[in-house]
């Protein structure tokens, strides 16, 4: 039974040159940033590695991003908008740089044991997300759609925010969902290029320098096409794996798996692409670190394939979203599938695993419909890259 009263994530209108919209940022997000701190101080404490240890390691990333798409620039804004100092705000875009495959166990006895238990079921993951694209030749409406839970710890649910960017006419336009403090992470432009995002697991992630994930999802949203994602993704060099998911508004969908070995493209296959959190493509899946840190990834990529091949010739919107409600409950189904996971009350709350939102991306309407809570549980609800108020 699905309800409406969750509140909707904060929405900030931002405008001028980089530094500008990033220290506006700052201003407008200073209680979310300051949440997003702490959750990532608590989770790289677990890891061994204190906020200090935290910020130093991120440092080693500011020439990498410097002189790139006013990157460093919108960075110094947020730090000085927001109070924190620069290092903070890069320890936060190098996140997944930063953080190992896997937490450290907690030295209560009792927490031992739950994390126990629960891993046997394959209930315990540090992220995992279940993201797909359909093509505007597969949609009733001729709109292509980039979709997707994102799934991460519940305690990072109060430090969302959606930033609505203007920039033209230098630049295009852009909505992009993301944690407080981050320049970006799930989006869709002016130019009708949407994006998503799977965590990847490599055995060599972290032994380098490189474009963070999160920058390379804002530098995306400069362009115009799938084409362009893919050919700026090769030239750059990465320190850890993602996926990201995309779409156009030429009706172009892919998955393209990057690291630090490389850049590859999944295709659509009768216009549409599912990804969860694995390699697909066999030269990088060489790579592949451990599943056992994401237990439910071919279980969940499964899942979404049955919806795929059970949708009709022309899908809606309804498709879509009941594909991100899925819970997996029918009988005979495996629970591991589940493509909305709600959290886990035996774990520590560090540890609790959800999904924190539902994303649909239109290409051609350039909005996103977000459910901001457990999609299960919730109406999908518009966001327009245009304000209509405004």
């Amino acid at each position: 039974m699905r309800t409406y009263n969750q509140q909707m994530f904060p929405i900030l209108n931002l405008s001028g040159n980089a530094f500008e919209r990033g220290y506006a940022y700052g201003v407008q997000a200073r209680v979310q940033i300051l949440g997003s701190v702490r959750t990532y101080a608590s989770l790289f404490a677990r890891c061994g590695i204190s906020w200090i240890e935290a910020q130093q390691r991120a440092g080693e990333f500011c020439d990498a991003v410097s002189g790139i798409g006013g990157v460093i620039e919108e960075l110094e804004g947020i730090a000085a908008g927001s109070g924190f100092k620069l290092n903070e705000i890069l320890a936060l875009n190098c996140r997944t740089e930063i953080l190992p495959p896997t937490l450290l166990p907690d030295t209560n006895e009792l927490i031992i044991a739950a994390l126990r238990k629960n891993e046997a079921q394959g209930l315990f993951e540090l992220s995992e997300c279940t993201s797909f694209a359909v093509a505007g030749s597969r949609c009733a409406d001729g709109a292509t759609r980039v979709a997707q839970n994102w799934d991460w710890v519940g305690l990072q649910r109060n430090n969302i925010v959606v930033l609505r960017v203007m920039r033209e006419p230098q630049l295009p336009n852009f909505l992009t969902l993301t944690e407080a403090g981050m320049l970006a992470k799930i989006g869709i432009n002016a130019n009708g290029l949407a994006i998503g995002l799977n965590i990847l697991r490599a055995t060599n992630d972290r032994q380098r320098v490189g474009i963070p994930v999160h920058v390379f999802q804002r530098l995306a949203l400069d362009l115009d096409s799938v084409t362009d994602v893919v050919a700026l993704a090769k030239t750059l060099r990465f320190s850890a794996s993602s996926n990201a998911i995309v779409g156009d508004a030429q009706q172009t969908i892919a998955s393209i798996e990057y690291g630090p070995n490389g850049v590859e493209v999944i295709s659509a296959d009768q216009g549409v692409v599912v990804h969860t959190n694995h390699f697909c493509a066999a030269s990088l899946a060489a790579f592949q670190a451990p599943l056992s840190d994401s237990p439910t990834s071919d279980a969940r990529f499964e899942r979404a394939n049955q919806h795929v091949t059970g949708w009709p010739d022309r899908i809606t919107t309804r498709n879509i979203t009941t594909l991100l409600r899925d819970e997996c409950s029918s009988p005979n189904a495996n629970p591991m599938g589940a493509i909305c996971r709600a959290p886990d009350a035996q774990l520590p709350a560090y540890a609790q695993v959800e999904s924190l939102c539902g994303v649909v991306m239109n290409c051609a309407t350039r909005e996103m419909l977000v459910a901001p809570g457990l999609p299960s549980r919730l109406e999908f609800r518009s966001i327009a890259l245009y304000d209509p108020g405004s």
